[in-house]
């Protein structure tokens, strides 16, 4: 990108953000003509997204390599930065620079204008949709696919970048503009993230049928005792077990933790434990006999999935069309 296509850019969104009517009346400003009271613009759009990179990736190197540039090129950049702020923005621990409280607050800022200035690239660079969606294991493994394949049969030649992580995964993916659109269980107090109620999610309790857990799990205190195979910390699986189940049955016997829904539904079926899912997880199986479920000593079990965006992520055509597929979905799924 030029200079001044990059002055362009940057007027464009802060013209938009401080409300000036400019831009509407005359299509080209060089930065050093603009002229806004008491203030002056002393960043510019190529020092911002150097900033951004480095708080993202923690070095200059990493930066340089996401922005297709060199390593002294960043640095540079970042230099600039930190002289016209009159302020340095990272503590340096090595080779590892980490955002003090300064760049803290500017990445607050900054993240959202180079997102705009990204997308709008985007939006001039091609007609493409493009999207970046964080789900969550259960949603991404069970419910995401489906809804993928819809999605692309309406939008053949759309780009998709999708991560499965747990909860606070895809929580920590949308407040860092990592991602467009975020779908996890639960629901968060971070005030940059919009939530918004998708779908329910039916939870059992599971064993293989030849378990010794069924044949003992006749009292609410057997239940609690037998072996309990949970999710991490961090996962909206694990979280509503500890929420839920234990806030009728009390203090659950936890065996051992894994990272994975799927390993927990092999390891039951194996023969060994207890454990909480998704009836999207263990639907097949549950037909098939090799499963069991172990509700008949707890209430129904539901949890809300949700839809996340950040509250200064701009509506793009590929975002609205993807809540059209959701909200078909949703609709689908409860008729």
């Amino acid at each position: 990108m030029s200079r001044d296509n990059e002055a362009e850019i940057f007027f464009c969104i802060g013209a938009a953000i401080l409300g000036s009517s400019a831009y509407n009346k005359k299509h080209r400003f060089p930065l050093t003509l603009i002229d806004f009271p008491a203030m002056s613009i002393r960043f510019t759009l190529r020092q911002l997204s150097v900033f951004v990179a480095v708080a993202r990736l923690g070095s200059t190197r990493g930066a340089g390599e996401a922005l297709a540039m060199s390593q002294s090129a960043a640095s540079a950049a970042l230099g600039e930065l930190e002289a016209a702020a009159n302020e340095l923005l990272f503590d340096r621990h090595g080779r590892k620079l980490m955002l003090n409280d300064a760049g803290r607050a500017l990445l607050s800022r900054a993240a959202p204008l180079v997102e705009s200035a990204e997308s709008l690239s985007r939006t001039f660079e091609s007609s493409t949709l493009s999207l970046r969606i964080a789900a969550s294991s259960t949603i991404g493994n069970y419910v995401l696919p489906a809804i993928l394949v819809r999605f692309l049969a309406e939008h053949p030649t759309a780009k998709l970048d999708v991560s499965i992580q747990n909860t606070q995964g895809v929580l920590d993916a949308v407040s860092g503009f990592n991602a467009d659109i975020g779908l996890m269980e639960g629901s968060t107090h971070d005030p940059d993230v919009v939530v918004q109620p998708w779908m329910d999610d039916e939870m059992v309790v599971v064993a293989a049928p030849h378990s010794p857990v069924v044949r003992c799990a006749r009292r609410r205190n057997d239940l609690a005792a037998a072996d309990w195979i949970v999710r991490e910390p961090g996962s909206g699986t694990r979280e509503f077990v500890e929420q839920q189940i234990g806030r009728t049955l009390g203090a659950l016997n936890i065996a051992f933790e894994l990272g994975d829904s799927e390993a927990i539904r092999r390891t039951l079926i194996a023969g060994y434990g207890i454990s909480c899912l998704s009836r999207h997880v263990v639907a097949e199986d549950l037909e098939a006999g090799r499963l069991v479920e172990i509700n008949d000593k707890l209430p129904p079990l539901r949890r809300p999935l949700m839809i996340l965006t950040h509250r200064n992520k701009a509506e793009s055509r590929g975002l609205a069309a993807f809540r059209n597929i959701l909200e078909f979905h949703a609709d689908v799924s409860t008729a």
